[in-house]
């Protein structure tokens, strides 16, 4: 019962957040993955993030050719309502071609301090002209090396 109603939330909050599943694109895509919950300890205390967490992910452009890629925190009921569940958020944004070869991952600048609202990172090597693969956006929190939330979409031609 517990599990059903955790999905149940979770799809009504990317209901909410007004995203979509990754999926492929032949132009610009979005999509949400849910943030699982989590506890991490900084200066100030024990931070726990509830369910109702999103990491969104980005990508504007037309086929192999990127233009714009960013990515984003929204959270969503209870988790919301919630102040400073993330500490210096940080992204990584990565591309695997379709044999399987990483490119050397992007690294944003983090954002300091605590905030729920206003996490919005963007993919400062835009833009670029890629191979069909898959581009995702991994979510860090607080100098940790645990990735906290993955979100993924396949490049086509």
């Amino acid at each position: 019962m517990r599990r059903a109603l955790r999905a149940v939330v979770t799809l009504a909050a990317a209901g909410a957040l007004g995203v979509a599943g990754a999926g492929a694109a032949q132009a610009s895509a979005y999509g949400a993955s849910p943030i699982a919950p989590f506890s991490y300890t900084t200066s100030t205390g024990i931070k726990s993030v509830p369910y109702g967490c999103a990491l969104i992910h980005s990508i504007t452009g037309e086929g192999v050719n990127i233009t714009a890629q960013t990515a984003t925190v929204d959270c969503a009921g209870w988790a919301a309502m919630r102040d400073k569940l993330f500490c210096d958020a940080r992204v990584v944004f990565t591309f695997t071609n379709t044999a399987g070869r990483k490119s050397a991952p992007t690294e944003v600048d983090k954002l300091s301090g605590c905030r729920t609202l206003g996490i919005r990172l963007t993919n400062p090597t835009m833009p670029v002209d890629v191979t069909p693969g898959r581009a995702c956006v991994t979510l860090y929190v607080n100098g940790e090396d645990v990735a906290r939330a993955t979100s993924c979409h396949v490049i086509s031609s």
